[in-house]
């Protein structure tokens, strides 16, 4: 037992009033985690997670892990049911995740629960496989790529295998918000100390300057430790030295565009990294991986030379006879130390050995963004507001108007669809109807009533000229449509024309939401085909 640390609760105390504090979890030198019960909920199972430090930064970063829980809902992130300041100890009440972490099924899987020191050649298969990881990681990178995509971005800065939980039925949940990092490009974090992993944490967070990418270093980190059973060498370290092994030499079962996308994933400078979650996984995946309206860049296959890497050269032992890589590996070349710019590091610490850098576009390809809800509802709202037009201009009837009010509602669905079909809220399609709505009926009129003075234009030439006001009167009612009177007989309202239009921008929205549910059922059934077992 480490006596520097603050001694545990007793099992029976109570905290906050009605929670009851149960067998201990886990502990640190920061915190610790109590099984407990909310007696006001029916004796509620849940996770009690105490903070020792209560100055008024610890409060802030707890209450930041809070407002970021109570914030974002996803079965891959534990619910938060209160927060609270108890004798000088913080307090956040969690939902009780029931399961094993990452961390714990890696050790269950290799020889004497020893993590992290597979040497290259020695084993024919690592101790999880790809599909595993990726079955277990990519519902979290999603979820990071939703916390990335906020203004300004979350940071988790604290990803690793103990802070994944596996419960009994597959599902994965990221805990432990405790360094969560509001972004801020001009600030660096105080609390170096705290927020570094040796390992996980790339080397940017040694000086406080995270960013998402970071994020992305750190679940590289993840999948390469759990696919291989080596842990990647210190990020410091490896601004010296770099020693990290190709992730195929430790397992040769990894396929290359994993093996590819981990070694980028776990670029030394930030900037050579992905620059999202999503293009992550893409790459992770070989395939269109698109939650949020990105631009992003899809990795192209190993070429020839294989891996264009982004640091010193790797001194690596051949593979075991007879396993041969299936595709040609070509270790970092000496003909590309020239080029790495130097690294900020802290003082004291030397200086950065000289390595490449990556050249702007080597092997990727740009793609286009994912059309934006106002694109898809100005789109499909001009055409529907076009087509309606010349459908009421051919013959002013009512059943025309019936019908332009339907083909609207068609295209807003259409519009919504359209927005969601690889990936996003299903709200962002109801937002496309909006903009459809709006675009559609400033396209009619302005359409519509060009027309009509043409054609009152005609009557009146018909006419002989305009001679005098009653011709003038006698002309419009020529050419009043009739279906301008059918909003004053379905409402009964003075200005039918007003209550219609609200009516029609309620219409839009649900029209564009339920084509957003569609589009997006139809994401998530393509991804669960491709990528769940």
């Amino acid at each position: 037992m480490n006596m520097s640390l603050p001694l545990a609760l007793d099992p029976g105390t109570v905290v906050g009033g009605h929670y009851i504090i149960g067998p201990l979890i886990n502990n640190g030198g920061f915190g610790a985690v109590y099984r407990g019960c909310d007696t006001t909920e029916g004796n509620r199972q849940c996770a009690i997670k105490e903070t020792y430090d209560v100055t008024p930064a610890a409060r802030r970063q707890a209450l930041m892990e809070a407002s970021v829980l109570f914030t974002v809902r996803s079965k891959h992130l534990p619910e938060v049911y209160d927060a609270f300041e108890d004798k000088g100890r913080f307090y956040l009440v969690m939902q009780l995740i029931e399961g094993r972490n990452l961390l714990e099924v890696l050790k269950s899987r290799v020889p004497a629960g020893t993590v992290g020191t597979a040497e290259p050649g020695r084993q024919q298969h690592g101790p999880c496989t790809e599909q595993e990881v990726l079955s277990w990681l990519l519902p979290i990178i999603e979820v990071l790529q939703q916390l990335h995509s906020r203004q300004p971005a979350i940071i988790h800065r604290d990803i690793k295998p103990g802070n994944i939980l596996l419960t009994p039925d597959g599902t994965t949940v990221l805990v432990d918000f405790g360094l969560t990092k509001i972004e801020d490009p001009k600030r660096a974090t105080q609390t170096l100390i705290k927020a570094v992993t040796e390992g996980f944490s790339p080397l940017e967070q040694y000086t406080g300057t995270t960013g998402p990418r970071s994020d992305i270093y750190s679940m590289a980190a993840t999948m390469y430790l759990l696919l291989t059973n080596r842990l990647p060498p210190p990020a410091l370290q490896r601004s010296y030295q770099d020693d990290l092994v190709a992730p195929r030499l430790l397992n040769p079962q990894i396929s290359p565009q994993v093996e590819m996308a981990l070694l980028r994933g776990l670029a030394l400078y930030a900037d050579q990294r992905f620059s999202s979650m999503s293009e992550f996984a893409e790459a992770l995946t070989g395939s269109d991986y698109h939650e949020h309206d990105e631009p992003t860049i899809a990795v192209a296959p190993p070429s020839q030379h294989g891996y264009s890497g982004t640091q010193q050269p790797l001194k690596l032992p051949a593979p075991p006879e007879p396993d041969p890589l299936p595709y040609p590996y070509v270790p970092y070349g000496p003909q590309m130390q020239q080029m790495r710019p130097p690294v900020q590091v802290p003082k004291g610490r030397g200086q950065p050995a000289p390595g490449p850098a990556i050249k702007p576009g080597y092997g990727y390809v740009p793609m286009r963004p994912l059309p934006s809800a106002s694109n898809q509802g100005c789109l499909w709202g001009m055409l529907q507001g076009v087509l309606g037009a010349l459908l009421l201009i051919s013959q002013t009837t009512a059943t025309n108007f019936y019908l332009g009010i339907g083909l609207g509602c068609v295209f807003y669905l259409l519009s919504g669809l359209v927005t969601t079909w690889r990936g996003g809220s299903s709200l962002r399609g109801g937002l496309a109807g909006i903009w459809a709505g709006v675009v559609s009926t400033v396209t009619f009129w302005i359409i519509f009533l060009v027309a009509l003075v043409v054609r009152l234009f005609n009557v009146l030439a018909d006419y002989g000229g305009i001679t005098s006001p009653e011709e003038v009167a006698a002309a419009w009612a020529k050419v009043y449509p009739p279906f301008l009177t059918l909003p004053t007989q379905v409402t009964g309202q003075a200005h039918p024309l007003l209550v219609f239009l609200g009516a029609g921008l309620v219409v839009a929205f649900l029209f564009g939401w339920i084509g957003g549910v569609l589009g997006n059922a139809r994401y998530k059934a393509k991804r669960q085909q491709k990528y769940l077992p």
